[in-house]
């Protein structure tokens, strides 16, 4: 079984974040993780602390992680996007700047001792 992160930078259209963020937080993360496979998810803002210049460039200021399990990260994204049309979707979310970049693991996860 494949470990795998489905990483997801969204904005809201102007003035309707608090529209956006209630429909991804109370509807999309949940219809999401019905997909077989995956597993986990949260959400992040963008901090407003960085490591040089690079919060002045950031994607977007919304992410989500999702984390996947799976054979294949393939497998499991045309499982979601098989789905795609009994999701709910918000006219909220500035669809056209939404980025989703998928990653699969390389090496065991480590924890601090």
């Amino acid at each position: 079984m494949g470990v795998h992160r489905l990483i997801v930078f969204t904005e809201p259209k102007p003035d309707q974040d608090a529209e956006y963020n209630k429909w991804y937080d109370e509807v999309h993360l949940r219809e999401v993780l019905e997909t077989d496979g995956f597993v986990a998810a949260q959400r992040f803002a963008v901090a407003p602390s960085q490591l040089g210049e690079v919060g002045k460039s950031v994607p977007s200021r919304y992410l989500a992680i999702y984390e996947i399990e799976a054979e294949s990260l393939d497998s499991a994204l045309e499982k979601l996007f098989s789905r795609t049309g009994e999701m709910n979707m918000t006219d909220a979310m500035d669809l056209a700047s939404a980025t989703a970049i998928g990653y699969s693991a390389i090496g065991e996860r480590q924890r601090s001792a």
